[in-house]
């Protein structure tokens, strides 16, 4: 999105290893030095309480709060608490959350268990509270978190998401002849081995798949503290729409098979794809990506490499292509592999890097479940008010998709939406 809002990614990112199952950040313990010159450790925000360690709390982080002595906006350095008799791990919760000690560092660690139906309790020696994790057991496709997983953010200006809100949001990389990730674009999770972006951003890189790196469960590319860790998967296989027009963009759509299948997570989860006749009528769309990632940018300005999310509205075939025509002064016609989408607010529209980036429809009003009707394609121009946003048409590339899909032995029904049978309790 145009650079007020979707800003500075850094390039510099510490990377955690491709992993299949549920992990929790972990790693050597982080000393730091509070305001008051006194030695602390480094916890989150909603952790400390007037300087304190506590367990108690609302579970809200400011995400623009002054990045202290821990050097992130998640964390906050708090002293210890005098009484270390209180036990920081509870081992029966009434709610069936997962209690798990976190320690903060670049090191990946996983949560064992011996019932691998639950994980079980750290023991690692700590006075940190415990960060408690609900029990994953979400079925079908497109749930959203609006409020949030683990904590809720605040002082979120530039529309930036809430942790794990879009849980199928993924990052796209290629992995550059010095080892480290350069980011391409966004996609969105379809199957847990499948990835669904444009051609766009896949296309030069089609004799060179090894080098593609998909990254799910990412939200702020600044930092490697979020409670779940992203995972990393490389890219197995791609497979372009054999009608794609690299002029044109016409048929702009690709699919990424993973080298592994994920588990899913709070994080982690697919997207519901819409049937090949839904038509999203001028509804309220809602994109997310990273956009633009210069690496000329320092020091880094936090946190504006946290996801954002922009609302549109679908603007109809016809209308879209006669505002074109006035845009670029000549005869055009707008194929129906494209929806459009516009926005009175030219700060929320996509821009150069958003290629990828999914844009949703909620499936039924107020249940919180998602169809992806779009992926970024093109735009005539990312600042002007009134100029329209193009997106590849997920609807009409369905069957496609799910050509491609079953071709893998891969499984439609990850993405094929049905009803929740608790009638909206979850």
């Amino acid at each position: 999105m145009a650079s007020r809002v979707w800003w500075i990614i850094s390039f510099n990112i510490l990377c955690s290893g491709i992993t299949s199952g549920y992990n929790i950040v972990t790693g050597p313990e982080l000393t730091c030095t509070t305001a008051s010159g006194e030695e602390g450790i480094c916890v989150y925000q909603y952790q400390c309480s007037d300087g304190v360690i506590n367990t108690s709390g609302e579970n809200i982080i400011d995400i623009r709060q002054n990045v202290d002595d821990c050097n992130d906006t998640l964390l906050k350095c708090c002293l210890e608490p005098s009484d270390l008799s209180t036990p920081t791990t509870q081992a029966n919760d009434s709610n069936a959350a997962i209690n798990t000690t976190f320690i903060p560092g670049p090191e990946v660690g996983e949560v064992t268990t011996e019932d691998e139906s639950v994980p079980a309790v750290s023991t690692t020696p700590s006075n940190r509270p415990a960060v408690k994790v609900p029990l994953y057991d979400r079925e079908g496709c497109g749930h959203r978190n609006p409020n949030g997983v683990i904590f809720t953010i605040e002082n979120n200006q530039f529309s930036e998401t809430e942790y794990g809100e879009f849980p199928w949001a993924v990052a796209i990389f290629v992995r550059t002849k010095d080892h480290s990730l350069q980011y391409l674009c966004g996609g969105a999770l379809i199957e847990r081995a499948a990835v669904l972006t444009t051609a766009t951003c896949l296309y030069s890189y089609r004799a060179d798949v090894s080098s593609l790196v998909v990254r799910v469960g990412e939200w702020d590319m600044s930092t490697v503290h979020e409670p779940i860790t992203h995972i990393d998967s490389e890219a197995e296989k791609i497979y372009l729409h054999p009608q794609y027009s690299r002029t044109s963009k016409i048929n702009d759509i690709a699919i990424v098979i993973l080298h592994e299948t994920l588990d899913l997570n709070h994080t982690i989860g697919v997207v519901c794809l819409p049937p090949p006749t839904r038509d999203p009528c001028g509804a309220e769309l809602i994109g997310v990506g990273w956009g633009d990632v210069p690496n000329f940018v320092e020091p880094r300005k936090l946190p504006q490499t946290i996801l954002k999310k922009a609302h549109l509205r679908h603007l109809l075939h016809d209308l879209c292509q006669q505002t074109l025509r006035k845009l670029m002064h000549r005869p055009y016609l707008l194929h129906h592999s494209f929806i459009c989408a516009e926005t009175q607010t030219p700060e929320m529209l996509p821009c150069r890097g958003d290629t990828g980036s999914p844009y949703m429809q909620e499936i039924e009003h107020g249940n919180d479940r998602y169809y992806l009707v779009g992926l970024s394609s093109w735009g005539f121009n990312c600042n002007i008010q009134r100029a329209p946003t193009v997106l590849t048409n997920v609807a009409y590339h369905r069957e496609w998709i799910d050509e491609v899909i079953k071709g893998e032995d891969l499984s439609i029904w990850s993405y094929t939406y049905e009803p929740s049978l608790y009638n909206e309790e979850e």
